[in-house]
Formats: structure tokens, sequence, C-alpha cells
């Protein structure tokens, strides 16, 4: 079989499958022919989630645990007929066309043509599902595999895939295969003896050996979707090894290998990221339970990470948790009673340490669970349960978005409110020059000095500022004197801007 090997780039980063196949959409319709719940599924899994325990300090081999998951890790081979593209313009020079023999009557388009790919993936029932990457087997017309016991190729039907996450769940007709040994992927640290089991370039069962260099790694624009939560790890993994296992020193399965950082020969750099098992195999649960497609939760508010400057302004000692900058109207997070200016510290227990993680955690939760939100408000803690909703049917938040700003804004009168910052009330004219909702009430900012810290922490001419140090505030003189009596370094202020609330952290001059 001739391979068209290509690789499919993001920023910085490589997706490892020896593929070109295009995917779209939010998730592959479950096949027909095939129906299992994952509580069935489950039941046909073999699970390890015992801690990784320390080994003597010279370890002559790790062959035990080779032999218990190589076995269970496949080939994959991947088709798909492309449409032929509009013929390129040196087709109609005469002379090329003479040179190269292109006929007076060729088609307007290129001709059709098949598209190969080559990836991995990992058995993990003896009855043949397997686990690999959305980029490998999503939009394929056919999907083969094959088994290291054996040189039969086998067809494979695509149960489900979800694009976002890049995980892919298959199947093939067998009976009597080795599955892996799952394991928990939650109890992994920096340092972790990892090993990674594939078909880089198409040399089959290649191990490569490394540790876990990171976990948690995020906003590197892999899947394109945001819900990323990769290992990262410096065991040499290359192209063709998309959907392969990444394994413990025990031989259980930990992570699904998805990417690469490149250098500049596209080759291994010793950084590779890996889909953690534990959330593989949620995104399988919401695949079986949903018909192929995965439903992520919706809570409708817009978040921000916390700066020094924001964490003092709010009375912490250090930055976790994350703030709520703004509530869509009739959203679950608005009827639950969230609000703008709200610091969210955990979530259903877990802790909300960064905006990115936040953010994964509600979309793994279900729409329709009703989960509970620390938050601190005004300096005290509060619980707040919200029935989340489902991201599908979200659309766009209406946010009371603004059209274009322009126009010319009347004149109002104008007062310092901080350093370098004037302010002036908000008009009616000025109300209907900036596109504003009608019930927003605040204090237009008129000028900010671009050598302030106001500028510097982001505050501009045209913002709308609706609470001084978490108090709303609807006159230049309520903003004033807020902003006179202010005894603190850091002044917390709410805006309005580009149709929905931002909080901007500003150091007050002494």
């Amino acid at each position: 079989m001739k391979l068209m090997i290509s690789t499919r780039k993001v920023p910085g980063v490589l997706a490892l499958s020896m593929a070109v196949l295009a995917i779209a959409g939010t998730g592959y319709s479950q096949d027909a022919t095939v129906s299992i719940s994952y509580e069935q599924l489950s039941k046909k899994l073999k699970i390890d989630k015992e801690p990784i325990t320390a080994v003597a300090p010279q370890v002559a081999t790790y062959a035990d645990a080779l032999e218990n998951a190589m076995p269970s890790v496949v080939t994959i081979f991947s088709t798909k007929e492309v449409e032929g593209q509009a013929r390129p313009p040196m087709f109609d020079d005469p002379m090329f066309r003479k040179f190269f023999g292109v006929p007076e009557e060729d088609l307007e388009k290129m001709p059709s043509h098949k598209e190969q790919g080559l990836g991995s993936g990992v058995v993990i029932t003896n009855d043949g599902y397997i686990l690999t990457n959305n980029h490998v087997v999503g939009g394929a017309d056919e999907i083969m595999v094959s088994l290291p016991s054996d040189k039969k190729d086998y067809k494979a039907t695509l149960i489900g895939a979800d694009p976002q996450t890049d995980v892919a769940l298959i199947k093939i007709e067998a009976k009597g295969l080795k599955p892996v040994t799952i394991g928990d992927s939650s109890h992994l640290r920096v340092g972790d003896v990892t090993l990674a089991v594939g078909n880089p370039f198409g040399l089959e069962q290649t191990v490569t050996l490394g540790i876990v260099s990171a976990l948690g790694r995020n906003d590197l624009n892999i899947t394109g979707g945001g819900y990323e939560n990769f290992i990262q790890t410096d065991a040499s993994i290359n192209r063709g090894n998309s959907g392969g296992a990444l394994i413990d020193a025990h031989g259980r399965l930990i992570g699904i290998n998805t990417a690469i950082q490149s250098g500049i020969s596209g080759g291994n750099i010793g950084i590779g990221f890996a889909i953690p098992v534990n959330m593989s195999l949620n995104i399988v649960n919401r695949l079986l339970d949903n018909n192929g497609t995965v439903k992520r939760g919706f809570l409708g508010v817009f978040l921000k990470e916390l700066d020094s400057d924001m964490a003092k302004a709010l009375g912490r000692d250090d930055k976790s948790g994350v703030l709520i900058t703004d509530v869509g109207a009739g959203t679950p997070a608005d009827k639950a009673g969230l609000k703008p200016g709200d610091l969210v510290v955990a979530y259903d227990g877990l802790v909300a340490d960064s905006m990115s993680k936040l953010r994964l955690d509600i979309s793994n939760t279900a729409p329709g669970v009703d989960v509970k939100f620390k938050v601190i408000r005004s300096g005290k803690d509060k619980e707040i349960t919200v029935k989340l909703g489902d991201l599908s049917d979200a659309g766009d938040l209406a946010m009371g978005g603004t059209g274009p700003r322009g126009g010319n804004a009347p004149a109002v009168v104008e007062e310092k409110f901080l350093e370098g910052v004037e302010i002036g009330d908000l008009t009616d004219e000025m109300r209907s020059a900036l596109s504003l909702p009608e019930d927003l009430k605040g204090v237009v900012v008129r000028d900010v000095a671009a050598d302030s810290a106001a500028a510097e922490a982001g505050l501009r001419a045209g913002h709308i500022i609706t609470q001084v140090d978490q108090n709303p505030v609807e006159t230049m003189e309520a903003a004033l004197a807020l902003s006179k009596n202010f005894k603190g370094e850091v002044l917390l202020i709410q805006v309005f801007v580009e149709g929905r609330r931002d909080i901007l952290a500003i150091p007050v001059e002494k």
C-alpha cells in the first residue's frame, strides 16, 4: 500500500497520525448496527487504578510491562475519497499542456483521488473495541485494522468520535483479543516513567521510554475545541503514533498519544502530548450514551484569571480562583443567582485553580446535572447550586450585545476619576451613539492617559463603568465619591465593553 504521508498542522504542534483526512463538525453518529451502553462496555474493561509504586533504583528491563501492553496496540489504516480540485492555472498554458501531454479536452477539475492515512489504536475489550484519535479515523470512508498477533486486516466500524477532544472509538468483529489494562491517570505525577507504544512511520510495535514531563497542559490549540488537558512526555513519539498507547511502568494504559511539539524538521524534539485515559473513557461514556456524539454542560458566564492586582483587590493572598466577569441573561448561571464579581474557588468539590480547568470540568459534566459552586462574593463564602444546560442548545449568549460604537458623542462634564482617567455621566444621546442597552447603568470613561496604571490594566475611553469597589454606580458623582474614599492599594472596577462586562484591577497611587 502506497501511503501519502502528511501531517495535520496547528501552530507549533503536529498531530501524530500520518493522515490527511479533513475533519469537521462536533461528532460522528454511532453506526446503527452496533449498540452498546457504556455500562455494558465498562464490564469488559480490565482496570487497575492502584497508584504506581516505586521500583528499585536500577531497572534492568521493562519487558514484563510491555508483554502485557504491546499485544493491545494495533495499526489503523484509513482511506477517504477526495473530490478533485479546480485545475491549476498553469494548465491553461498551451506550452505546459504540450510539454506534459495534457489533452485539450481535459476536465475543468482535477480527478478525484483517494487519500490514505496511518495511525495507531489500543484494544480495550476482548471483543474488539479500540480507542484511538478522531484525526486518525474521523471522516474516513474505510477504516482497516491490523493486529500485531496476525497479519489479517479487519474492517472497523466507527462507533463515535469527538473532534473537540480528539477521541474516537471504533470496533472490529473479532474475539479473544488481549485488551490493555487501564490505569488511573489522576494518580500520575511529574517524573513517573512512561513508555510510548505505536507505529511511527509504519514501524509496527515501536516502544520508546521517557517520563511524565508535565500534567494538565492546555491552550495548545491541538484539537481546536478548547477542551485540552494533556499529559506531556519526553518519550520519543513521532508521526504515525497517533492513537497509540502511553503506558506506565506496570504496563497500564495512562494516555492516548496525540501530538508532538515539532522542530524545524517536523520530527520529535522530546515534547509529546497524550490524552489522559480517564478523560478518554469519560468521552467514550458520553459517546455511547448519546448515539455517537458528546453532550457538554453549559453555564453561561464569561471568566477571567486572577492577576496579582486583582487578587490584592479581592483580599486574596494568592491568585487561586476564577473570576466571573459577566453572566448571560437567562442562562443557567443567571437563573441560579451567580453574579459578575463572584470568585469561583471550587466546582462540585473540585478546586477551581484556573479558567481552562474550570471550563473543562464544566464541559465534562452532563447537561441537566445539579452542581455546586463555591464562590466568594464581597468577601463572604457562598455555595450556589446550578443545573447545567446543554452547550449544543446554548447558541450565542444574549449578553445585551451592542452594535459598532461610533458617531459623535455629545459633550459631557468631565472629571478626574483616577490618575489619568476622566469620566462623565451617561446621557441618553451617548447611550444611542454607543448603541448601549437601555437598561445599562453606569458612567462613561471619557479619556485614559496612555502611560497611566489604568491604561496598563486595560481601561479605555468608551468603556462604561458599572461598579466601583464592587458597588454599583449610576452617576459620575457616585463613582467619584467611591474613588475618593477608597483606602486600598488596588481598586476593582467593573466595565461594560463590546457587549459584555469585564472586571479590571487598577493600582491606586497614594
